[in-house]
């Protein structure tokens, strides 16, 4: 009996502990987001320890209007959600990203045979320029990105994509969207 009356009042005092572990972890943390603090990794930084980034106007070559819209929207939401990143004017900003869409192509114009029969959907061109206005180099430039949405995806299966046509070329504007922003951090 008195081995039971020992654990009954460990256990509140247990009890105790962890409530205290857990709100010093809160406390913590809410003193660290309140001074700015951000933990290494969760945030990529932009490359030559610039703080600030200009997205230039996209411009859109392509004969399907609302595309450079749609980019442009995943992109701002993509860089707003890093707090290493403030999105400055052109004139005011560390680097400057300019994207220009060179190219569409889908089942209804401009894919071949072989690119039909392989399950190729859409695909679009597109040009990225990454300056550093303050050094006035070119710190990144792909002259030609080209980015494919096939029915089948990665799993390579037989079965038909669900997506219309619109539907297909905002899933691709997600895809490129998302590799512009990884590349933009990765490739340094």
């Amino acid at each position: 009996m008195q081995n039971l009356l020992n654990c009954s009042s460990e256990f509140p005092l247990k009890k105790k502990v962890l409530f205290l572990h857990y709100f010093l972890g809160i406390a913590f943390g809410l003193l660290l987001s309140g001074c700015g603090y951000v933990i290494e990794g969760s945030n990529p930084v932009l490359p030559n320890e610039a703080r600030t980034l200009a997205l230039l106007p996209i411009q859109n070559q392509t004969f399907k209007a609302g595309l450079e819209t749609d980019l442009a929207e995943q992109l701002n939401r993509l860089l707003r959600s890093n707090s290493s990143v403030k999105i400055m004017p052109s004139g005011q900003a560390d680097l400057r990203m300019s994207i220009t869409l060179l190219n569409l192509k889908t089942t209804s114009s401009g894919l071949s045979k072989d690119q039909i029969s392989t399950g190729v959907k859409v695909i679009i061109q597109c040009q990225v320029i990454l300056e550093d206005m303050r050094s006035g180099s070119k710190v990144w430039e792909e002259e030609m990105l080209q980015f494919k949405l096939t029915e089948s995806g990665r799993n390579e299966t037989d079965t038909v994509s669900s997506f219309s046509l619109s539907g297909s070329i905002r899933e691709l504007i997600k895809q490129i969207a998302k590799k512009i922003y990884d590349r933009l951090f990765t490739t340094f």
